[in-house]
């Protein structure tokens, strides 16, 4: 079984330093696993985690569990919150666990004693959930590739809208993050 202190230096060494939001991650992730009876060493593909913040411990949540966007187990929804849900991709259990307080260790207090001996109690809210996953959402291959109708570019995994019997991507149905710029 993995210590608190290793899963603070992989979730360091991933990073790339030692901060109050990296070990409240850690201490997040590993209540997640506790939870839900997931031996990260023994089981490591076991566990689908759902970050709600893009800030500091969602990346202690992918260290810990060894989840990635790329394998399709780590999902971000950046709703501001220092949350996320844990899913036991085997059993099904998922649980959703939020920081209720903001409790950090004194200027000078030893970070990693400090989060690892405070009570989960104190700082965290728990609350069994369901996620209902649909096929396409799980890790492995993808289950469609289609072509979208309006730019040409691959679209997986049954993220394309029908429009007319045609598939269209997202992007083209005006849910870019971009602006193109016309070339002249």
């Amino acid at each position: 079984m993995r210590t608190f202190e290793r899963d603070a230096a992989i979730a360091v060494k991933f990073h790339g330093h030692l901060c109050s939001g990296q070990l409240i991650g850690v201490k997040m992730a590993r209540l997640g696993l506790k939870l839900l009876e997931i031996d990260i060493e023994k089981e490591p593909k076991a566990v689908m985690v759902f970050v709600e913040s893009d800030r500091r411990p969602a990346d202690a949540f992918g260290a810990v569990c060894g989840c990635k966007v790329g394998k399709r187990t780590f999902k971000l929804h950046d709703f501001g919150k220092v949350a996320a849900s844990f899913l036991n991709l085997i059993s099904g259990k998922a649980v959703r666990i939020w920081r209720k307080k903001r409790i950090h260790p004194k200027e000078g207090e030893d970070m990693i004693a400090f989060y690892k001996n405070l009570p989960d109690d104190m700082m965290f809210q728990l609350q069994e959930v369901e996620i209902n996953l649909k096929p396409w959402d799980m890790p492995g291959k993808p289950l469609e590739v289609a072509i979208c109708s309006r730019c040409g570019e691959d679209v997986t995994d049954c993220r394309r809208k029908l429009i007319e019997g045609q598939p269209v991507c997202k992007a083209c149905l005006g849910a870019r993050y971009y602006r193109e710029i016309p070339h002249e």
